[in-house]
């Protein structure tokens, strides 16, 4: 096998990207991108919120209440919100998740509201499927590289899954409640970020 000339290998490997590079370059999103993707986020939740408030002609599956249709429809408008809030106004998100230092705290905020509500309304559809009134009808699929398998599931363990579901959201609902607080409170003291 014939050998690259070093010269010739050096100017491959000074171009390559660094994984820092790569990185932020993959998790930022121009203010372009990310209202367009915002409000593709938006109109996805349209539709559901106005079937679920009666104003659009069309019929849920059966049993489900109006509200689950309408939290549903909403947490896609509140995760375009989210996103242009995040990406397109307050300048993107850090590597740990969170909004730069550089951020307004309006904005940080609002962040903090938005991503709440998105969890909530999450929690409230798993416990209405856990817990509410109503029969369910659930299914499963098992797919592993040369076997396939769906079929019904029963009841009971439709909603046991979801339960579980329900309470490790509800978990999370709760840490995210806590920890973004604290967060919020020492950007408004002006305080130390935490590590």
């Amino acid at each position: 096998m014939a050998e690259l000339p070093s010269v010739c290998w050096e100017s491959v490997v000074t171009k390559l990207p660094s994984s820092s590079d790569v990185s932020q370059s993959s998790t930022k999103l121009t203010p372009r991108a990310a209202l367009l993707y915002g409000i593709v986020f938006m109109l996805c939740g349209v539709y559901p919120v106005l079937l679920g408030m009666g104003v659009v002609p069309g019929r849920p599956a059966p049993d489900v209440q109006p509200w689950v249709v309408v939290a549903a429809g909403s947490m896609f408008i509140l995760a375009g919100l989210a996103i242009i809030n995040g990406y397109a106004i307050a300048g993107g998100a850090d590597a740990d998740g969170n909004l730069p230092d550089s951020a307004p705290l309006f904005r940080k905020v609002t962040q903090y509201v938005l991503g709440l509500a998105i969890v909530g309304l999450m929690f409230a559809v798993f416990a209405w499927v856990s817990f509410g009134p109503g029969e369910r009808h659930f299914s499963s699929s098992v797919s592993v590289p040369g076997l396939a398998r769906s079929g019904h599931s029963s009841e009971r363990s439709g909603r046991i899954a979801f339960g579980i579901g329900t309470v490790m959201m509800g978990l999370f609902l709760v840490l995210a409640a806590v920890s973004g607080a604290k967060r919020l409170w020492r950007d408004l003291r002006g305080g130390p970020k935490a590590q």
